[in-house]
């Protein structure tokens, strides 16, 4: 059974002053892993959205380059590219990138901007 705070801490406070110093230096220590792992997340999270936000502006800069092609950007560089997804793919995990972004270009179309103003016989 799984104890709470509250009764660990209770049993904190029966235990002479020597003891209590221990317990409260490892649970320092304890808490500082916790602080440091939840800001290495953070600044992880705060990475991948950098780099997807460098893909994004990599794409919109590039893709007349490559128009049929499949690419794979880590943030704003190309690390591969070429007809085949999966080949694609596979060479950017070979270099070492997790979760590889992999996009395929094709032409944009030109939105409708239809609307009322757009039937003439109106």
């Amino acid at each position: 059974m799984m104890q709470t705070a509250e009764q660990i801490l209770e049993s904190v406070r029966a235990l002479p002053v020597s003891e209590k110093e221990k317990f409260f230096d490892l649970a320092e220590e304890e808490k500082q892993k916790i602080l440091s792992e939840r800001k290495m997340k953070k600044a992880d999270s705060t990475s991948e959205r950098t780099k997807f936000q460098l893909a994004m502006k990599w794409l919109a800069e590039n893709r007349q380059n490559f128009i049929g092609q499949w690419v794979c950007l880590d943030g704003d560089r190309l690390v591969a590219h070429g007809a085949d997804a999966i080949k694609i793919y596979k060479e950017a995990r070979e270099k070492g990138i997790e979760v590889p972004f992999v996009e395929h270009i094709v032409e944009e179309k030109e939105a409708y901007g239809g609307g009322i103003e757009a039937c003439p016989q109106l």
